[in-house]
């Protein structure tokens, strides 16, 4: 588990540095390096569910906000890699649902490998 949390930290991180050309850069760093914190205190084991689990909820949220224009792309016949234009919002708004897709696998993965506390000690 420490080397794919190491690598998810990593990952994160990259994400938030490639995002600075983007016109509204600043929310998607701020969710990368959230991500990326999260991914980097599992590797110490530490699962903070006052950060998961609100994290989750906006992203689910988020993502479902934009599902509309998700459908629109598919239904559109472009690419993904064509270039946004104003008329096109559903180009951009997909890419952006998708970054927030790996996000919620991302956090529901360190919901569901985290060590639940019993309370029993060991020994």
């Amino acid at each position: 588990m420490k080397i794919i949390n190491i690598v998810l930290t990593i990952l994160f991180a990259l994400f938030a540095f490639f995002q600075l050309n983007d016109p509204d850069s600043l929310s998607w760093i701020v969710l990368y390096i959230y991500l990326g914190v999260i991914s980097g205190m599992a590797i110490f084991g530490k699962y903070n569910m006052a950060l998961i689990l609100p994290g989750l909820a906006i992203f689910v949220v988020y993502f479902i906000y934009l599902l509309p224009s998700v459908f629109e792309f598919l239904t559109s016949g472009e690419n993904l890699m064509n270039r946004m234009d104003a008329e096109k919002m559903y180009i951009e708004q997909t890419r952006e649902a998708g970054g927030l897709l790996i996000g919620i696998l991302a956090l529901a993965f360190h919901l569901l490998t985290r060590k639940k506390k019993t309370g029993v000690r060991n020994g």
